[in-house]
């Protein structure tokens, strides 16, 4: 059965004694957006609403042409004819920047975390608040680095400080220092020899965690997770335009 739209009589905007044309919609006369004035814009929105109770397939259709992505400009169509080109001649740039998994740390349940690259030492504040008004002694103990694994990483760690005493309501700040060691690797000089040197990167992301234990303070010990990424990582890229194509 063929089903007649409900059209609006009266143009957008046309109406004299409706007011100014403030509010921005969609004018089902000119088949487009445009500005309207309050009584052309309920009507247009009252047509709406019938229009998709009777047909809603072919309303859809009429505004996903307004809303359809515009024209290509100048700036837009040199691009891409740039990029047109680069295929053509088989340089492949724009194809290899793909999804480093090696980037992507896993990293499970801890109290902060802190991202660093091999070399770096991270100076890692931590601040103990005294909720009472009576004095608290903490003494604080470090354990060794370990990875998700229990695998243990010869990363120097250090605090600031061991012992101290809170005063009532107050607060004391230890710095936990963290060096990242990403060790040895071989390096085979011009006379064949097989020297060792300190590794500069890493292959994928490596995560150490740090235990710190507040006897006097805390009843579970503080979880500082060290992620160390490799240099490729985040790195900033620049676009030299050699012209390789």
């Amino acid at each position: 059965m063929h089903t007649e739209h409900y059209r609006n009589t009266q143009p957008c905007g046309g109406s004299s004694g409706g007011g100014p044309a403030f509010l921005y919609g969609y004018c089902h006369d000119s088949g487009r957006m445009r500005m309207m004035n309050v009584p052309d814009y309920m009507r247009n929105v009252q047509t709406g609403y019938t229009n998709l109770a009777q047909a809603p397939a072919t309303l859809m259709q009429q505004m996903a042409g307004i809303y359809s992505p515009a024209a290509p400009t100048e700036a837009s169509q040199s691009y891409h004819g740039r990029h047109h080109r680069h295929k053509e001649h088989g340089c492949g740039c724009h194809e290899r920047h793909e999804r480093d998994c090696g980037c992507e740390c896993c990293i499970r349940c801890a109290d902060t975390v802190e991202y660093a690259r091999c070399g770096e030492t991270r100076k890692i504040p931590i601040t103990f608040d005294n909720d009472s008004r009576r004095e608290r002694p903490v003494n604080l103990e470090l354990g060794a680095l370990l990875t998700d694994g229990g695998q243990k990483l010869d990363w120097p760690a250090s605090l600031s400080e061991t012992q101290f005493t809170l005063g009532p309501c107050g607060e004391k700040t230890v710095l936990l220092t963290i060096t990242v060691n990403c060790g040895q690797q071989r390096a085979t000089s011009a006379d064949g020899a097989n020297n060792e040197a300190p590794a500069t990167t890493l292959e994928s992301c490596l995560v150490g965690y740090a235990t710190v234990r507040a006897d006097g303070c805390m009843i579970r010990p503080i979880i500082v997770a060290i992620a160390a990424l490799p240099d490729r990582c985040g790195a900033h890229r620049i676009g030299c335009l050699c012209g390789c194509c």
